[in-house]
């Protein structure tokens, strides 16, 4: 028996959305069961400690990760305005925080200075983004910050969000040496010098100094950006406070580069 035109069209047509239909579904099996396991995936899979953190992930899992420690956090005053000049105090915020996550790293982080008067007043507060590479003492400074006719007796430096942390290869980090550190006596100029002993060049590398007394409590605090420094080449980074910082007798310079 012969079948019609119009049968025969049909059959095609169905076999047509039949042969797709079993592509489409092959692909999804491809997709969602055979994929390589990764650690974006939004599964846990190969030797992973949580979803895409630990194991092979370089993510460290939120109930493994130990949050940063403020160590202190401080306001120095830098410049004073005269009376009757209409002019705003500055002042320079800056706070250590101790890495306690080994050689593990958080980009982007933001966070947020408070400062308060000595009636523990709010004076200002001043937010920002800062990057905490696998290093143990990460100094973070704020500077500029304007508090008009007032005056500042105590800071207070938080986190505004949870860092999250990933391990750093020690490969990815450049090797930068510092050496021959002169602090003049009235605290006026600090200089040193970054070598760069790293195999390629680098970039964009914050270098912060502070300056302490001889109780160990910071006076003073200035922030630097070396935009490059070539490899096997060496830069002298200084630092500046015009009016003098009494009663300093030792400085911190650390380098914090990008990774």
């Amino acid at each position: 028996m012969s079948l019609s035109w119009s049968f025969r069209r049909k059959v095609l047509y169905l076999a047509a959305v039949a042969v797709i239909a079993a592509g489409m579904l092959f692909a999804l099996y491809e997709l969602f069961f055979t994929a390589a396991p990764t650690c974006r995936d939004g599964t846990q899979n190969q030797n992973e400690a949580g979803v895409d953190c630990g194991g092979v992930c370089s993510l460290l899992c939120a109930d493994t990760a130990r949050a940063p420690q403020v160590l202190w956090a401080r306001a120095f005053q830098t410049d004073t305005p005269s009376i009757g000049s209409g002019q705003a105090g500055v002042y320079t915020a800056a706070a250590y925080v101790q890495n306690q996550n080994g050689a593990a790293g958080a980009r982007s982080v933001r966070y947020s200075f408070q400062l308060f008067d000595a009636n523990n007043s709010l004076v200002i507060e001043r937010d920002g983004v800062v990057d905490l590479p696998p290093v143990q003492t990460i100094p973070i400074v704020e500077q500029n910050i304007n508090v008009g006719t007032r005056s500042v007796a105590r800071a207070l430096f938080a986190f505004s969000e949870v860092p999250a942390w990933e391990r750093v290869s020690a490969g990815s980090i450049p090797v930068l040496r510092m050496s021959g550190q002169n602090l003049l006596p009235d605290g006026s100029r600090l200089s040193e010098t970054v070598s760069n002993d790293s195999q390629t060049d680098v970039t964009n590398v914050s270098i912060v100094a502070v300056l302490f007394d001889t109780h160990g409590i910071a006076r003073a605090a200035s922030k630097s950006i070396l935009a490059s420094l070539p490899s096997g080449s060496a830069q002298e980074v200084v630092f500046t406070w015009p009016a003098g910082v009494p009663n300093v007798v030792r400085a911190e310079i650390t380098t914090l580069p990008s990774f």
